[in-house]
C-alpha cells in the first residue's frame, strides 16, 4: 500500500482521494511501511492486484474506493459475478478491501448487510465446489526423476521436484529458499528451514525434512550450477547460464512441463498448478495411513480444512462404506 497499497496507488488511487482523506492516507502509508517488513512479497503483490481490480471498477463510475460505500462494494460483487469470477476470488478481493479500510482506520464496508447479501447471492448463482488442483504425487515425480535424462535443466527440475515434494512447499516458499537454509545430516538426509509461510506471517520459521535421495539431487544441482550461496532455484538462460531467482509463476509452468513429460492428458495438464505437488504429497501420506496431525505438520497447516479436502478421495476409498462393501464381498 505505500499509500493505497503501492506508494500512491494500491494500483492507482486518485490523488484527489488521498488529498481529501489525508489522515486515512497517512494511516495507510504508516501501515504499509510496517507491512512490507513482515509480509512476504507474494502477499503484497496479491494486495496490489486485488486493489487494482477494485480501482478499475470504481474509477469509470466515479465511486470512491476509500472510503468505499457498502453500495459500491455490493455493486462490485455483482459485477464480479457477471464477469464469471469465482467466489473464492471475490472473497479475496473483499479481504483486501477490508484490509485497506482497517489500515486507514475507516469503517469496513464489508460489514454492511447489503454487502453480505450480495456475496450470498453470488454463492447462490455459483457452483459451490471449487476445482482442486490435479495432484502430482510420488508416482509421477519418480517417473520424471528416472527418465528426465541429462543436462543442467533436468538436474534443476529433479532438485526442484524432490525438494517441493519433501517440504510440501508453497510456490512462494520454494522460490525463497537459499543455500544457507539447508543443513546436511550424518545419515545423508537433510533439513531446510522454511523462513516464512502463508500460515507463519511472523516469520518464526519451521524445519522440513529432506530424504537422502532429495539431498543427492539437490547437491548435483548445486554442483553443476556453481551455486554456493543465495537463491537455490534460479532461471536458466540458454543451455548453461544461470540467471536470477525463479519467480513464483515459474513453479506452475515447471509442474505443467513435468505433467506433460509423464504423459498426463491435456485436460489433466490444465488442472496442474503450483499446488499440485502439495496436493499429491498430502494424498500420498494419507494413503499410507500417516496420521492427520503429522500431515498438517509436514504441510504447515493450522487447521484440518485443506488436508482433509486434498485427501477426500483417499478418505472415501477407505471410509466406512468402502470397508462395508469390502466386508460384504462387493469389491474386487
Amino acid at each position: 500500500m505505500e499509500s493505497h497499497f503501492n506508494a500512491g496507488n494500491l494500483a492507482a488511487a486518485p490523488i484527489a482521494t488521498v488529498a481529501r482523506l489525508s489522515t486515512p492516507a497517512d494511516n495507510i502509508r504508516a501501515w504499509w511501511r510496517k507491512a512490507r517488513r513482515v509480509y512476504p512479497e507474494a502477499t503484497l503483490r496479491a494486495w496490489r492486484f486485488d486493489w487494482a481490480a477494485f480501482i478499475a471498477f470504481c474509477k469509470p463510475r466515479g465511486a470512491l474506493p476509500l472510503p468505499a460505500s457498502p453500495a459500491t462494494v455490493a455493486a462490485f460483487i455483482e459485477a464480479c459475478g457477471e464477469a464469471g469470477k469465482k467466489p473464492a476470488t471475490v472473497r479475496r478481493y473483499l479481504a483486501t478491501i477490508a484490509c485497506a479500510h482497517r489500515a486507514a482506520k475507516l469503517i469496513n464496508p464489508n460489514d454492511d448487510e447489503d454487502v453480505k447479501l450480495a456475496l450470498k447471492g453470488l454463492y447462490n448463482r455459483s457452483p459451490k465446489r471449487q476445482r482442486q488442483a490435479k495432484a502430482l504425487g510420488w508416482h509421477q515425480i519418480k517417473r520424471f526423476l528416472i527418465t528426465a535424462g541429462d543436462g543442467i535443466r533436468a538436474d534443476r527440475e529433479r532438485a526442484l521436484l524432490a525438494v517441493a515434494y519433501d517440504t510440501m512447499a508453497r510456490r512462494s516458499e520454494l522460490v525463497a529458499l537459499d543455500v544457507e537454509d539447508f543443513r546436511w545430516m550424518d545419515d545423508d538426509s537433510g533439513r531446510v528451514i522454511i523462513r516464512r509461510s502463508k500460515t507463519d506471517q511472523a516469520g518464526e520459521g519451521s524445519v522440513a525434512y529432506l530424504s537422502p535421495d532429495t539431498v543427492a539431487y539437490l547437491r548435483v544441482w548445486l554442483r553443476v550450477s556453481g551455486i554456493s550461496s543465495g537463491a537455490v532455484f534460479r532461471r536458466l538462460i540458454g543451455r548453461e547460464r544461470i540467471g536470477a531467482r525463479l519467480q513464483v509463476d515459474s513453479i506452475a509452468q515447471t509442474f505443467k512441463r513435468v505433467a506433460e513429460f509423464v504423459g498426463m492428458t491435456e485436460e489433466e495438464m490444465r488442472q496442474v498448478s503450483g499446488h499440485s505437488i502439495r496436493v499429491g504429497a498430502t494424498q500420498d501420506m494419507l494413503a499410507l495411513n500417516i496420521d492427520l496431525a503429522s500431515v498438517m505438520q509436514a504441510g504447515r497447516w493450522k487447521t484440518t480444512v485443506m488436508p482433509m479436502r486434498y485427501g477426500e478421495e483417499v478418505h472415501a476409498g477407505r471410509g466406512g462404506m468402502a470397508r462395508t462393501a469390502k466386508a460384504q464381498g462387493r469389491t474386487k
